[in-house]
C-alpha cells in the first residue's frame, strides 16, 4: 500500500488516494466486491477518469483484482468470465438463448474491480449471490440490464493509456481477437523524412523524430487516445470517441506547427495527419494489443493524400455536427476533395483542413 501511496503522492493526487485508502480500510466486504468506481468518484468529489486510473495503479500494485465478464448481447446474462483479457475469446455461447455471439469491447464486455484476496479475503458467497441474481433476472425478466452509467466496459480499460502503459503484458492469445464497434484511427507521417536523414545524419534526424513523437503521444493521450505504435516515422493512434480524436488531430497539428515555426529549414518537421472512423478488431501483434481492419486501412489511405501541416478527415467524421463545431475553431480553410484509393472500391470524399 505504501508503494502505491508514494507513487500517487508524486503525481499530485494524494487527496483522492487518501479517500480511497480510507474506503478500503473502513468498508464492509460487500463494498469491496465489484466496487462501484463511478459512484465512489461522485462521493469523493473526484473526476471519474482520475479515480479509474487510481484503481488501475492499484491493480498493478496488487491491491485490486480485475474481472472480465462477457455478456450475451440478447439477454445480458453472463456467458463467460475471466480474470484477464488473456483468457478472452472472440466469441462465446449463451446457454440460455442458445446462440453464439461475437465479443465486442464497446458492446458486451464489462469489467469489475474488487479488492485483491491477498489484501482482504472476500467470502465466496458474494460471488455466488451475484451470479444467482443475474440468472434470476434473466429468467424472470428475460433481460439483465447491465449497461448502466456505473458500468465499466472493456473499451474503457483497453483504451486507457495508463492501463496500456502499466499492464502492457495483458494481451489476447495469438489466435483470438475482440471487436470494437466504434473507433477512430489517426495516422501521421513526416514530409520529406528521407531527405532529413540524408542532410542531418541518422542520429540528429532521429532526435528530431523522437521529439515530434513526444508531442504527438502527449496530445493523443490528453484526449483519451492510445498511441498504438510507430511505423518508421509515422504514428498510429486510436480513440474510442471520434470527437476527441478530431480535437486531438487539430490540436496536435497546431502544437507541431507552433513548435517548429522558428526552426531552421532542415530542422523543421512538417506532419501530415489523416483520420477515419468505424469498426476495428483488436489483436495481439509483437506482444502488444494492436488494431486492424478496413477502418485502419482507410485511415492510412486518407493520411496519404494530406499535405504538410494539414488534417484530412473522412466524410463521416466531417459531417458530425459536433466535429464541425470543433473544426471551425481551428480551421483557416477547408477543402472538399474526392479520391479513388488504392485497394478500395469506389470514390471517397474527404476534407482537407488547413490549420
Amino acid at each position: 500500500m505504501e508503494s502505491l501511496l508514494q507513487k500517487l503522492k508524486d503525481k499530485g493526487v494524494l487527496t483522492v488516494a487518501d479517500k480511497l485508502v480510507h474506503f478500503i480500510e473502513e468498508s464492509q466486504d460487500a463494498e469491496l466486491f465489484h466496487i462501484d468506481i463511478y459512484s465512489l468518484a461522485a462521493k469523493f468529489g473526484a473526476d471519474k477518469k482520475v479515480l479509474l486510473e487510481l484503481f488501475i495503479r492499484g491493480l498493478h500494485e496488487g491491491i485490486f483484482r480485475m474481472e472480465w465478464e462477457y455478456h450475451c448481447p440478447f439477454c445480458g446474462g453472463i456467458a463467460e468470465e475471466s480474470l484477464s483479457i488473456h483468457e478472452a475469446s472472440g466469441s462465446n455461447f449463451c446457454e440460455l438463448c442458445n446462440v453464439n455471439f461475437v465479443n465486442k469491447l464497446d458492446d458486451n464486455i464489462e469489467v469489475f474491480f474488487s479488492i485483491h484476496p491477498e489484501v482482504r479475503a472476500i467470502p465466496a458467497s458474494f460471488k455466488d449471490e451475484y451470479s444467482k441474481t443475474v440468472a434470476k433476472r434473466v429468467m424472470n425478466d428475460k433481460l439483465f440490464a447491465w449497461q448502466t452509467p456505473a458500468a465499466i466496459r472493456g473499451v474503457d480499460i483497453v483504451q486507457n493509456p495508463l492501463y496500456r502503459e502499466l499492464m502492457g503484458n495483458e494481451v489476447l492469445l495469438p489466435d483470438q481477437s475482440l471487436e470494437l464497434m466504434k473507433s477512430t484511427v489517426l495516422f501521421t507521417d513526416i514530409k520529406g523524412s528521407t531527405r532529413m536523414y540524408t542532410e542531418l545524419g541518422d542520429s540528429a534526424a532521429f532526435h528530431l523524430v523522437r521529439e515530434h513523437f513526444k508531442i504527438l503521444f502527449d496530445v493523443i493521450k490528453s484526449f483519451n487516445g492510445i498511441p498504438v505504435k510507430t511505423i518508421g516515422d509515422a504514428v498510429m493512434g486510436v480513440f474510442a470517441n471520434q470527437t476527441e480524436a478530431v480535437r486531438a488531430s487539430l490540436e496536435a497539428q497546431l502544437q507541431l506547427t507552433n513548435f517548429y515555426k522558428d526552426k531552421s529549414g532542415n530542422e523543421k518537421i512538417e506532419v501530415k495527419i489523416g483520420l477515419h472512423t468505424g469498426p476495428t478488431i483488436v489483436v495481439t501483434l509483437n506482444g502488444r494489443l494492436d488494431y486492424f481492419g478496413s477502418t485502419v486501412n482507410m485511415a492510412s489511405r486518407i493520411q496519404s493524400v494530406a499535405a504538410p501541416n494539414e488534417v484530412v478527415l473522412s466524410e463521416i467524421l466531417f459531417e458530425n455536427s459536433e466535429n464541425e463545431r470543433i473544426i471551425s475553431a481551428y480551421a483557416k480553410a477547408v477543402k472538399r476533395e474526392k479520391y479513388n484509393f488504392k485497394g478500395m472500391d469506389g470514390e471517397y470524399v474527404v476534407y482537407h483542413i488547413d490549420i
